[in-house]
């Protein structure tokens, strides 16, 4: 996970895919607050202990009520972004060719208070699955906010910083 940057070229083709083919994601709180979340946001995230760095896409409806969002998660190094998790793969991911966007699962909004919970994904450290949660705080058009990723075998809790602005 440590060394070369991923290329503009797979952040924008990463980037495509998410806009064209947006996740549902299921979003809790009050309506008022769910709906300060409404439009397009996109950002980027980092770990400075982890090396990885990738981009975030998020869309809301104005109403509030339909929401899809998914993470690009490019480790330096790597060259390639990270996989859905999934218990029947028994190839290693370092051979594996289908670079895919991680789902949102979850976002919470209570005020000016974000949360959520990403789909567990394969961890290129240690080939295992890890399960990312994050929080941030909602400032007019910016969300900033840090995250934790857990894994099951072992794997110290890592951290990092998000940041997305809302382009409309």
């Amino acid at each position: 996970m440590k060394a070369i940057q991923f290329s503009s070229l797979a952040l924008a083709g990463a980037l495509l895919a998410c806009a064209s083919n947006p996740t549902p994601v299921t979003v809790a709180g009050d309506p008022g607050d769910v709906a300060s979340l409404a439009g397009k946001w996109s950002g980027e995230y980092s770990s400075p202990v982890t090396g990885r760095s990738g981009s975030i896409v998020f869309n809301l409806s104005n109403s509030g009520t339909a929401a899809s969002g998914d993470v690009v998660m490019v480790p330096k190094g790597y060259g390639k972004a990270l996989q859905r998790y999934n218990t029947g793969t028994t190839t290693p991911i370092q051979s594996s060719d289908n670079s895919q966007v991680l789902t949102i699962k979850l976002v919470r909004v209570s005020g000016d208070a974000v949360s959520g919970v990403l789909d567990a994904y394969r961890d290129p450290q240690c080939d295992c699955p890890v399960e990312t949660t994050f929080v941030g705080r909602l400032h007019g058009d910016t969300i900033d906010g840090t995250f934790t990723t857990r894994g099951s075998q072992s794997v110290a809790p890592q951290t990092g910083t998000w940041r997305v602005k809302r382009s409309s």
